[in-house]
């Protein structure tokens, strides 16, 4: 009998998006598998608010993440996927057999990932600067959509309603646009256009 290949969960998108809720009401109740956040890590072992800890933490992650696929277990982890490296996640899970599932969630506008981010921080969440923030909206739609279109199913997710839940805009299943919602955000027709002109 043929062993079920593990499963990889990407959850992608800007700071503020709704990553980690996304992964509470969506992901956590249908798939049990650990959930590597350098967030999380940061809050809840280092303990510790400032810039070097989340530097830490993402180091952790990162380690976790590399044993995690070095063994062939499955995991959930997230990014904003501010740099073209964090597309190497991806190869290396396809490389060692994964099956990989991305979760792209965005806002219409980064002025609502600052908005939020702001809220966050009011909670006791970290803070990310505001700069930071837009140069990452604006960087990451390419490269979560080459993420999206190297996976084996990706689901593109709006989030820019205030007290409603995410809604499912796009998907893909191996590379190719299986879904398209009726209404579709600005931001997912400017990072899709290409793939909704070929379908």
């Amino acid at each position: 009998m043929t062993k079920p290949r593990p499963t990889l969960v990407v959850l992608a998108g800007p700071n503020g998006a709704g990553k980690s809720t996304l992964y509470e009401t969506r992901i956590a109740p249908s798939l049990k598998a650990p959930f590597i956040n350098a967030d999380i890590i940061q809050r809840d072992e280092l303990k510790n608010s400032d810039v070097e800890a989340a530097y830490e933490a993402a180091r952790v992650a990162a380690r976790r993440r590399a044993e995690f696929l070095a063994q062939g277990r499955g995991f959930v982890t997230e990014s904003v996927f501010s740099h073209p490296s964090k597309l190497d996640l991806i190869q290396q899970g396809r490389a060692a057999g994964f099956r990989i599932m991305l979760f792209h969630i965005c806002l219409e506008h980064p002025d609502l990932s600052v908005a939020r981010v702001g809220e966050r921080v009011k909670e006791g969440g970290h803070p990310v600067p505001e700069n930071k923030i837009r140069q990452r909206y604006d960087r990451n739609g390419p490269l979560i959509r080459q993420a999206a279109l190297h996976s084996d199913v990706a689901h593109i997710f709006d989030n820019s309603r205030l007290n409603q839940p995410p809604e499912r805009v796009m998907s893909f299943t191996g590379g190719k646009l299986s879904f398209v919602n009726v209404r579709l955000p600005k931001w997912a027709l400017r990072i899709y256009s290409e793939d909704l002109r070929n379908a």
